[in-house]
């Protein structure tokens, strides 16, 4: 009958489950067939990913995997517990050159069961008189070791029984094996994703930014923080299903995808139809690309204090704000037949928290009848949100008259000086002139002039047209035409946004040496 045994705590990771699990099954058949007590190591390149990937350097070490014995019998260590496996002795000599060995009779008194002072005592209690020793191994190393005993009343080993433990034990290396290839690739794949999780960047709109990914579980999960102009700032989390490298080099793609998409300038629902493309154009495909299903992205923006999400699947936003009260946004617009993702649009109070939160649908477990939760912790991006003043704000409605043009120089030049910013004046000035100039040829209703003071200046025109303009190539005697080239060559960026009622075409000038 099987002994007793207490089991040391350990995480409840998927791969040592499988460890213990295909070994336990070999003592389960070993005994009392082939021997009266069988045990099972297991090394820590088959338990844990830090150790597969490692499992070139230093010494093998090991952890009690399973244990089967008839008549009570007792066992060294608890399973899942730390065995060392002392030089000189046989067990040590078959991790090295990777042979089954017997050794019968035991001896009552041998140097190596001096060094392995923890066996030789359990052996002694259970009465052991022969012993046999093979190696788990797959690709040239070893993944574990299996001693069969045999007690007072049973015969010795013999070869005939070291061929059948050898043939037993073909399916648990094989297994051992195959696991510790999957901890490798999920290793790899860990670390390919924390590279790529670039640290957020200094935001004025955003502090006390934090992204997290489960430490267990695919490693296609990750956050980003994406500065858009006019002030505005994007945050992304999300994930690819898949496993080790596929899985983060998925994630990889995604997030250039939605990065692209971004620096577009486009809302959020629009980001993720586009990027929900690619999914689309493979139907071959056992299992779409989680990422697409289930992300997240919302655009805040501290000048309006208002912010836009989009998300899919098992993405959502919270918002918690200064006094600790906590709300998820329901959806404010329906997706239509082709979309599957909800838009959501809501004020932010200053000092907020915004947390977006990101769980992976294929590891969920049922915790209760119609109820699931994530057996690990989902993707995470918090931050909390800062308000642009009302002092670096400055907004005029313009009539679309050629006056207009002289009335914004003017405009910006006063409020330049306030800001004590007069060495931008004329460059801002101009930049002004080409943008308000372009508003008034190519639209008919009202312009509005927006100046932001932030990490740079700001200067947006707004108008009805939803025309972009383009730079033109003039001839060298053409007197028109070279307006955008202008703005170009004095701005750090320009660029268009669209809206429902037209279109923003804005530019910044960089107020320092370096960005905050």
């Amino acid at each position: 009958m099987a002994s007793t045994l207490r089991t040391v705590a350990m995480a409840d990771d998927p791969s040592t489950v499988d460890a213990f699990r295909v070994t336990q099954q070999l003592v389960d058949a070993a005994v009392p067939a082939v021997a009266d007590i069988a045990v099972v190591e297991v090394a820590q390149s088959a338990l844990c990913e830090h150790s597969a990937l490692s499992q070139a350097c230093g010494e093998v070490s090991f952890r009690r995997a399973a244990f089967r014995g008839v008549n009570h019998a007792e066992s060294a260590y608890r399973i899942g517990e730390a065995s060392p496996v002392p030089s000189g002795t046989p067990y040590r000599r078959s991790i090295r050159d990777m042979r089954s060995r017997i050794v019968s009779p035991v001896p009552e008194r041998a140097a190596w069961l001096e060094r392995d002072r923890v066996r030789a005592g359990v052996m002694r209690e259970n009465r052991v008189h022969s012993l046999m020793v093979v190696p788990l191994t797959a690709n040239h190393s070893v993944l574990g070791l299996v001693a069969f005993y045999r007690r007072a009343g049973s015969s010795p080993f013999r070869q005939t029984d070291l061929r059948a433990a050898t043939e037993l034990t073909q399916n648990a290396a094989r297994t051992l094996g195959a696991i510790r290839r999957d901890l490798q690739e999920q290793g790899m794949g860990r670390r390919f994703q924390h590279i790529l999780l670039a640290q957020p960047p200094r935001l004025s709109a955003l502090e006390d930014i934090h992204g997290h990914v489960p430490e267990k579980g695919t490693p296609g999960g990750w956050f980003d923080v994406i500065r858009l102009p006019s002030a505005r700032v994007g945050l992304v989390a999300g994930f690819c299903s898949g496993r080790g490298i596929a899985a983060a080099a998925a994630m990889s793609q995604h997030r250039a995808q939605i990065r692209a998409l971004a620096a577009q300038d486009m809302d959020p629902g629009e980001v993720l139809t586009r990027s929900l493309e690619p999914a689309a154009r493979e139907p071959d495909a056992k299992d779409p690309p989680s990422a697409a299903a289930h992300c997240v992205y919302a655009v805040y923006d501290p000048v309006t204090r208002h912010c836009t999400t989009a998300h899919t699947g098992l993405a959502h936003v919270t918002v918690v704000d200064a006094d600790g009260a906590q709300s998820i946004a329901p959806p404010t617009q329906a997706p239509a037949a082709h979309e599957t993702y909800d838009v959501t649009e809501f004020d932010v109070p200053p000092g907020s928290l915004l947390a977006l939160t990101c769980a992976n649908p294929h590891e969920l477990q049922n915790d209760a009848p119609g109820h699931q939760a994530p057996t690990t912790p989902a993707v995470t991006l918090t931050a909390r949100t800062r308000a642009t003043p009302p002092t670096d704000i400055a907004t005029w409605n313009l009539p679309n008259e050629p006056s207009a043009v002289a009335d914004a120089r003017a405009r910006t030049a006063a409020q330049l000086t306030s800001w004590k910013l007069p060495d931008l004046s004329f460059t801002a000035t101009l930049v002004v002139s080409e943008l308000v100039t372009n508003a008034i040829r190519y639209s008919t209703g009202p312009i509005q002039l927006r100046l932001i003071r932030d990490h740079a200046l700001i200067c947006e025109v707004s108008d009805t047209s939803r025309a972009a303009p383009h730079a033109g190539e003039p001839a060298p005697n053409e007197q028109n035409g070279r307006g955008l080239s202008i703005v170009a060559h004095l701005t750090h960026g320009y660029g268009t946004r669209y809206t429902t009622t037209g279109k923003t075409v804005w530019t910044e000038l960089t107020l320092y040496e370096t960005d905050p």
